[in-house]
């Protein structure tokens, strides 16, 4: 009868260490499941390895370590979630699936949850399955990233206490590596926005340079053909009436009319060349008596609407001004000879805007985008603004611009 007991005894000693035995591997695949993400995940992820191969092996784990019949990893955006990865594959990726509302908050300690979860939440997850579900969604700071869905047929009634703790950990680490990966992603973003605003500012500083060299050396020409030429003449008359004063009174008088008529059309040289520099209604009127006469010049039918009662800057001013100045050039230019034009400049929540519109021809892509429109645009970046043009064929030109205006300055009077 001894025998037989301790036969019996040695059986169920052998059972107890087999089951032992496959406790503590199931437990050691499961350490190594939960070890992939806390270790492995991130740092593989950070040394560059691709998100959806880490993903697919982190569930493809998750699968193997707890006898589940399908583990699925979804990623949450703009209210929708798509499937990232899935152990089994599906035969074909499923369309991005509806977030039914706002997703139930996590509360109560309990990241985990069920089907029941699912079903108020993510009813889309289920799809009929009657399997035993555990839902763990990720969260960071708040925000639902994702969810990760465990579901088993066989033992469904142990699947939560068998794989919580685990789900809850993944979710967490996942969650840490999805974050950062969205952050990098958005910084990477910047960098490259950067990176382009930078060499727009490189390319601006060269084009204002050569402006300036441009402008210099037209004024050097406008003064050497324009105001020079009537000097040297004013000086000859001068000699000459000089000259002729005893000898010749009657030559004198005549010269000394038309000395009087050369000083006019030096003056009006010298005023022309000093309006194309900074026209001087402009400092003493401010912009709607600069924009009137701008009017006036233009070699197109122009109606201005001039609502701004502060005085600015002079800089803001006088970017607004050229820019104006320089559209309605434009239109005179390309809009064809029966189009009208229309000035608007006006403030708007803490913006000082302007508007040059015309009825011509317009163009449309890739049609002509001179020096003009550069400059105008170097303008605005100048002193802070923002320039827009919108033009299509036979629609007409459409320029817009704004400056952000801090308090208005007091300007004496001339």
């Amino acid at each position: 009868m001894i025998p037989l007991l301790e036969t019996v005894a040695l059986v169920v000693l052998a059972v107890a260490a087999l089951v032992a035995l496959r406790v503590a591997r199931h437990q050691v695949t499961r350490l190594e499941a939960v070890d992939f993400v806390r270790i492995a995940f991130a740092s593989r992820l950070a040394q560059g390895e691709a998100m959806d191969d880490l993903v697919a092996q982190v569930v493809e784990s998750l699968r193997y370590a707890f006898a589940l019949d399908a583990v699925e990893l979804w990623l949450a955006d703009d209210g929708s979630l798509r499937l990232l990865a899935g152990a089994p594959p599906r035969p074909e990726p499923p369309a991005s699936r509806r977030l039914s509302g706002s997703p139930p908050s996590v509360t109560g300690g309990v990241p985990v949850s069920g089907a029941a979860w699912a079903r108020d939440g993510l009813p889309s997850l289920l799809d009929g399955s009657s399997a035993a579900v555990r839902v763990a969604p990720i969260w960071q700071f708040g925000r639902l990233l994702g969810v990760i869905v465990a579901a088993r047929e066989a033992r469904g009634w142990r699947l939560a206490g068998e794989v919580d703790a685990t789900l809850e950990e993944l979710a967490r680490e996942v969650g840490y590596a999805l974050n950062k990966a969205r952050q990098d992603a958005v910084l990477q973003q910047t960098l490259i926005r950067l990176r382009h605003q930078a060499d727009d500012l490189l390319a601006s500083r060269a084009r204002i340079v050569h402006a300036a060299d441009s402008e210099r050396r037209r004024i050097e020409r406008d003064l050497h053909d324009g105001a020079q030429q009537y000097l040297v003449a004013l000086g000859v008359k001068a000699r000459l009436i000089h000259e002729l004063i005893d000898r010749d009174p009657a030559r004198t008088r005549r010269t000394s009319l038309e000395l009087a008529g050369d000083v006019e059309r030096a003056i009006e040289a010298l005023r022309d060349l000093a309006r194309g520099i900074y026209p001087m209604q402009l400092g003493s009127s401010g912009l709607g008596a600069a924009l009137a006469e701008a009017c006036r010049r233009a070699g197109v039918a122009t109606e201005l609407d001039v609502s701004v009662v502060a005085r600015h800057p002079v800089e803001v001013e006088a970017a607004v001004y050229f820019c104006c100045a320089e559209a309605l050039q434009n239109a005179a230019k390309h809009a064809g000879p029966d189009a009208v034009a229309t000035v608007r400049v006006w403030e708007e929540t803490g913006c000082l805007r302007f508007e040059v519109a015309d009825s011509g021809t317009g163009f449309g892509a890739g049609g002509r985008r001179g020096d003009g429109l550069a400059n105008m645009s170097d303008r605005m970046g100048a002193v802070g603004g923002e320039l827009e043009v919108e033009s299509a064929p036979g629609r007409g030109t459409r320029v817009r611009g704004r400056v952000p205006l801090t308090a208005p300055v007091a300007v004496p009077d001339a």
